[in-house]
């Protein structure tokens, strides 16, 4: 599993750590340019460039090993077919075996084009799942409302409202109806940002089954056939 640690695996000598550092950076900087598929296993390895360990050098060269292999996978730009802008946000809870923190995963497109891709560990422990999906879309509301009025002005006009994506029912409930019982202050402060901005129609939250999640893979660590579909969708591939 890419997000479980060994913690009795050795540490790297100072002058492994530092070349483990600058590969990771520079896996990082292709992930977010044209290799998005990447993008969760380079997240993962820059949460360990200070305590890099031997396993976590197994996982960079495995890592490595697979760029090799697909180093002729290409990143295809096709023309917009629409204006919508759609958001899928996803989080998968307690993913970090170490300390329990979730990991969230954001994908922005427009006219089926991906435009903008995250993978980032969230900074607290959440208590549930649903606490998880609901810090990842809560933190991620004004990104999306960014994404929106640049390209509202790229387009010298306004755009339809993003539609936001979300696989957790739980959620989409908690943020257009209301209710249920929150524990902390920043859970209901989450809960009421998202219920403002979906009542005032800024943006547009819809449910999406995790099977057609696409920010899924961008949580966790897909296999197989779900992972090629994951990277063919960011690569702009397209499938009969």
């Amino acid at each position: 599993n890419l997000f479980k640690i060994d913690e009795k695996s050795k540490l790297l000598a100072e002058k492994s750590r530092e070349i483990f550092h600058s590969t990771v950076a520079r896996i990082l900087y292709l992930a977010k340019g044209v290799r998005a598929d990447i993008i969760t296993v380079a997240s993962f390895l820059c949460t360990r460039v200070t305590k890099a360990t031997e396993e976590d050098q197994a996982k960079l060269e495995s890592l490595l090993g697979f760029l090799k292999r697909t180093m002729t996978r290409k990143l295809y730009l096709h023309a917009l077919s629409n204006r919508q802008l759609l958001a899928f946000i996803d989080a998968a809870f307690a993913l970090h075996f170490f300390d329990s923190k979730s990991h969230t995963g954001v994908i922005i497109s427009i006219g089926g084009v991906v435009i903008y891709i995250s993978s980032r560990k969230q900074k607290y422990i959440a208590k549930s799942p649903t606490e998880a999906e609901l810090v990842g879309l809560a933190d991620n509301l004004g990104l999306v409302e960014l994404f929106h009025e640049f390209i509202s002005f790229l387009f010298g006009k306004p755009i339809p409202p993003p539609i936001i994506y979300q696989d957790s029912m739980s959620v989409i409930s908690l943020v257009t109806q209301g209710g249920g019982i929150t524990r902390t202050k920043h859970m209901q402060a989450r809960v009421n940002l998202g219920k403002e901005c979906f009542y005032e129609k800024r943006a547009i939250v819809a449910y999406l089954n995790t099977k057609e999640m696409w920010a899924d893979g961008a949580s966790k660590a897909l296999e197989g056939k779900p992972f090629e579909q994951f990277a063919n969708f960011l690569q702009g591939v397209k499938t009969s």
